[in-house]
């Protein structure tokens, strides 16, 4: 786990997911944290990761876990 992937997990257990310690990097983010959560955390992806989230990229594809989350910032971040 690097530590994108180590802050991002962080970041939803301890802010968005009211305290449900037992999500891993694979569960389902669906009725876990709510649409006002997912903004918070796009904000926090942009702050933290350097790049806009495009409103269309917000799906279950690119948002439906850890996981997804995380490689969705990996193809995103700036190539430097």
């Amino acid at each position: 786990m690097d530590d994108i992937s180590k802050k991002l997990t962080e970041y939803i257990r301890t802010e968005l997911a009211s305290g449900q310690s037992e999500i891993d990097a694979e569960t389902s983010l669906a009725g876990v944290i709510d649409s006002t959560a997912i903004m918070e955390l796009v904000v926090w992806i942009e702050g933290e990761c350097g790049f806009d989230v495009e409103i269309d990229d917000i799906t279950p594809d690119n948002f439906g876990s850890i996981t997804k989350i995380h490689e969705y910032i990996k193809r995103n971040l700036p190539k430097s």
